[in-house]
């Protein structure tokens, strides 16, 4: 649906406004989503470059005054290919597109943001890297507890990176505590 919808109103690029842009963007962005949960990569690669072109024709990613949660723009595209490759089960390529993302630019409150913070924590966990997966899981305690506490996949990485230890540092048992997680 949301491909028809960007069909509908794909706006003519030279002369669209950047919201008509932000729209088409995010519409594109669902539907590569959709592709890429159902095993349609090649379509979900397609669906992320024409968001990429709205991007870049935005030239900057740009927030709504009233909704903050709709920021589109080259950071978002880019963290949602990142999403692409850990729902593809490709921890090497989420460490290797993450490291150009100036995350520190992004409004600590973003869910867009943090949802990749969890995904990169989630790559380095899966890659072995407990250490990098645990200070990338303070970081989001530290500038969004609220939204953390409610994170399943939060939990979920920290039990990876707790489960086969035997015992656990003050700094873990006060992480795992805080996001209610059962060890």
């Amino acid at each position: 649906m949301a491909m028809r919808w960007a069909d509908d109103v794909e706006p003519r690029i030279s002369r669209a406004t950047s919201h008509q842009l932000s729209a088409w963007g995010w519409l594109l962005l669902r539907s590569s989503a959709a592709a890429i949960r159902d095993n349609r990569p090649g379509e979900a690669d397609d669906t992320i470059r024409l968001a990429r072109t709205a991007a870049v024709a935005m030239g900057r990613d740009l927030t709504p005054d009233e909704d903050f949660l709709r920021t589109f723009g080259p950071i978002t595209v880019a963290m949602k290919r990142v999403e692409n490759a850990m729902i593809e089960d490709r921890p090497d390529k989420v460490l290797q597109l993450s490291q150009t993302i100036p995350v520190t630019d992004l409004r600590p409150t973003s869910n867009n943001r943090n949802r990749h913070l969890l995904d990169v924590a989630e790559a380095h966990r899966r890659m072995h890297r407990h250490s990098e997966a645990f200070d990338i899981l303070q970081g989001v305690r530290r500038d969004a507890p609220e939204w953390m506490t409610n994170q399943r996949y939060a939990r979920d990485i920290l039990k990876g990176i707790i489960g086969r230890r035997r015992t656990l540092s003050s700094e873990m048992r006060d992480l795992a505590d805080f996001v209610r997680l059962d060890y």
